[in-house]
């Protein structure tokens, strides 16, 4: 009786100490999705060998959102990233992806847009007229088939990376959320990231001229397949405090001006054909002015502007 009763105290002991084990594993193979990071702001999550970033999840509208990826080991590291916008009717959709590493930026900076244009459109100062839906467009889109029409880009990298190491992500929706989107993947060999949010705020902002959100005159008329005219004399004034993304484009002119004044007093100007562009990385905050002056024959002249009052963790680009 004896043995009996010292066998089922050393077996009870023994279970006991088995759950009191503590689990010291770091890595238990679950993707980290935004979703948790999300409920984490400014809390540093378990060190991964893998992480997604989705618009599913983060559900960004007209906000900006930035991520710090701290890397505690040697390793190397696979970026992927996509980006879209569907055309929708009468709503504009944007998006922006960045990625630097404290200095630079890692892979291609990348603004995506659509400003959309009916069959008949008249725009004064004042006034925006338009009507004649595009029919196949908007039906085609909204069965989210496999013929969309839209814009999307892809791209992708690897990159070795030295513990101590910081990459800072920054991910914003100008506009509205609907019928666009992004993913961004960070495959490492060893769990080495450690995710942390910086922030997430309403500092961004996309203006498009022909809808007449700039200040100034934008006259245009368009008459369906037979084209149309457009002349524009407008500006933009906007003022950043904690830094600057900034990228201006302007197309489908036959003559044009574009001039940019910086806020540390210095202007950058351009009068190319067709299409002009000025983009901007840094942490030069302060008030920017954009000036457009052009006109165009059977296109309407484009006129966009994107602006992030955000530190973009990157030296002028």
């Amino acid at each position: 009786m004896k043995k009996i009763i010292s066998i089922f105290i050393i077996i009870i002991l023994t279970v006991a100490g088995v759950l009191m084990i503590p689990d010291q594993k770091i890595n238990t193979g679950k993707i980290v999705t935004t979703e948790e990071m999300a409920d984490q702001q400014n809390t540093s999550v378990r060190y991964r060998n893998y992480v997604e970033f989705d618009q599913e999840t983060l559900q960004l509208q007209k906000e900006v959102v930035q991520f710090e990826i701290v890397f505690h080991s040697d390793d190397v590291i696979d970026v992927t990233s996509h980006m879209y916008v569907s055309y929708v009717d009468e709503t504009i959709v944007s998006g922006f992806f960045l990625l630097t590493d404290g200095e630079k930026p890692l892979m291609e900076p990348r603004s995506l847009w659509y400003v959309p244009e009916r069959k008949y459109v008249i725009t004064t100062p004042k006034i925006r007229l338009s009507f004649g839906k595009l029919w196949l467009v908007k039906i085609l889109n909204e069965r989210n088939g496999k013929v969309r029409f839209g814009s999307a880009c892809d791209d992708s990298g690897t990159f070795e990376v030295k513990s101590g190491d910081i990459w800072y992500l920054t991910l914003a929706v100008p506009t509205s959320l609907e019928k666009s989107g992004f993913l961004v993947t960070f495959q490492s060999l060893h769990d080495s990231m450690e995710i942390n949010q910086l922030m997430r705020s309403g500092n961004v902002a996309f203006y498009s001229a022909n809808y007449n959100q700039f200040d100034g005159k934008y006259y245009s008329i368009k008459l369906s397949i037979l084209g149309g005219f457009s002349r524009c004399n407008v500006y933009k004034e906007i003022t950043t405090k904690n830094g600057s993304i900034v990228d201006i484009c302007v197309a489908a002119h036959r003559k044009g001006n574009l001039i940019i004044y910086l806020p540390n007093g210095e202007d950058e100007q351009s009068n190319k054909k067709g299409y002009m562009r000025y983009s901007f990385l840094g942490n030069l905050s302060g008030t920017w002015k954009f000036l457009v002056k052009g006109w165009s024959l059977y296109f309407m002249i484009q006129a966009v502007l994107l602006v992030v009052d955000i530190d973009p963790h990157a030296k002028t680009y």
